[in-house]
């Protein structure tokens, strides 16, 4: 004889298997936290810049864990990061990220929190995996450009940062004010570039190359090196004899820029240098010394020095890592925050509700007003959201120069 189940059995089966099912990601795993997964340089040439990184991305984690976790179809799950070092090579970009996906099952993945090559390999990964990815740092151009070329293909992707135009207007404006107040008076307007042979390098140097031609500048040098090269004197010998009015360097690596302005300074090359990226390191004009003083450069995106509402940042990362803050942990700290706002404000990791999320995202930073294009899914820059100065080192300080509305100083000759 057949027993009957008692209503309520069902009832309570029914019960087991829902909560069971709303614990379950889409990979078919057991919800118990959320996993965010992140690729960036830990060792190798930009390795002081990936463990900042880490470091501001860990912080707003642990503030996020703090204050019970984010909720998740009506449960609260704590938050783990898995950060994968990469060495900043784009093959090992891609493998950490599919090791996070698939042995890790993150997911959410920051890929790449530091550079544009790597991110240039890893984007392609969001549509095979249907899984949102979030870059940190990388500026270059040509990633919103593949963006905008198939944006289907990279629904799930998404850049974090402002792009190299952004960084091209900040150069190419620093000189036009500079000639037109007379303190730069350029001979032939000739430009020549000395930069890293990447994504990042070539992107920011092509952008300001564009801007000067336009405006009737002339190219006489373009010259790359490999990342972390610090042997510049075949190069300068060569500007020597060109004599270009006006230098742009672009580098990642600390070393490469502090080898630049002291082999310029060694050899005396007369020309305007201007900077992209490596003297946001604060070990830059310690170790560059003298040979510092005088270069313009950009992006001053964090000096809590300057930017009051910066201080309290600062302090919070000395506190925990007993390090100075630097723009690196800056990014990496408003990068992790977007990633999880954007799970909170989904309330969900289904990867289609999370990307709803990110193309709404209007999120005050350290850095400024995260909002995205959402043409090419990348943030956007200005006054109203993330700020690109120029600076000048002025007796071994860095002074904002330009724009002159929230200038600290006037360029020094």
């Amino acid at each position: 004889m057949k027993r009957k189940i008692a209503p309520f059995i069902l009832i309570a089966l029914s019960l087991i298997i829902a909560v069971g099912l709303s614990a379950c990601s889409e990979s078919g795993r057991n919800v118990e936290e959320i996993r965010i997964g992140v690729t960036g340089p830990l060792t190798g040439a930009t390795a002081n810049s990936g463990v900042a990184s880490k470091q501001g991305m860990e912080l707003a984690v642990d503030e996020w864990n703090e204050k019970g976790g984010i909720e998740v179809e009506g449960n609260k799950l704590p938050i783990k990061m898995y950060f994968e070092d990469n060495q900043g090579k784009p093959d090992q970009g891609v493998s950490t990220a599919e090791k996070l996906f698939n042995n890790e099952e993150v997911d959410f993945l920051i890929g790449d929190a530091f550079a544009s090559s790597v991110t240039m390999a890893i984007m392609d990964l969001a549509g095979q995996y249907e899984k949102p990815i979030l870059s940190g740092e990388p500026v270059s151009s040509a990633i919103s450009d593949k963006i905008t070329e198939n944006p289907d293909k990279y629904k799930y992707f998404w850049k974090g940062n402002v792009g190299s135009d952004a960084y091209g207007d900040s150069v190419y404006q620093t000189v036009k004010m500079l000639e037109e107040s007379g303190d730069f008076q350029p001979t032939d307007k000739t430009v020549s570039f000395v930069v890293e042979d990447t994504d990042y390098g070539r992107s920011n140097a092509d952008e300001v190359a564009r801007l000067l031609e336009n405006d009737g500048w002339k190219v006489v040098a373009y010259e790359t090196v490999e990342v972390g090269h610090t042997e510049f004197y075949p190069q300068l010998t060569k500007l020597g004899s060109l004599k270009p009015d006006l230098l742009v360097s672009v580098f990642t690596a600390d070393s490469s820029g502090v080898a630049l302005v002291k082999q310029i300074n060694e050899t005396k090359l007369k020309t305007l240098h201007t900077a992209v990226y490596y003297p946001t390191r604060p070990e830059f004009i310690e170790n560059a010394k003298d040979s510092s003083e005088g270069l313009v450069w950009i992006p001053l995106m964090f000096e809590p020095l300057l930017r009051e509402s910066q201080v309290d940042f600062a302090t919070a990362i000395k506190e925990k890592w007993n390090v100075v803050a630097t723009p690196n942990h800056a990014l990496g700290y408003d990068t992790m925050n977007n990633a999880l706002t954007s799970i909170a404000e989904a309330q969900s990791l289904d990867s289609e509700k999370i990307v709803e999320q990110l193309a709404k995202l209007d999120r005050d930073g350290i850095l400024g007003r995260f909002v995205f294009d959402d043409s090419n899914h990348t943030i956007k820059a200005g006054p109203e959201y993330i700020p690109v100065p120029a600076v000048q080192i002025q007796d071994g300080k860095n002074a904002i120069i330009w724009p002159e509305n929230i200038s600290t100083s006037k360029y020094q000759k």
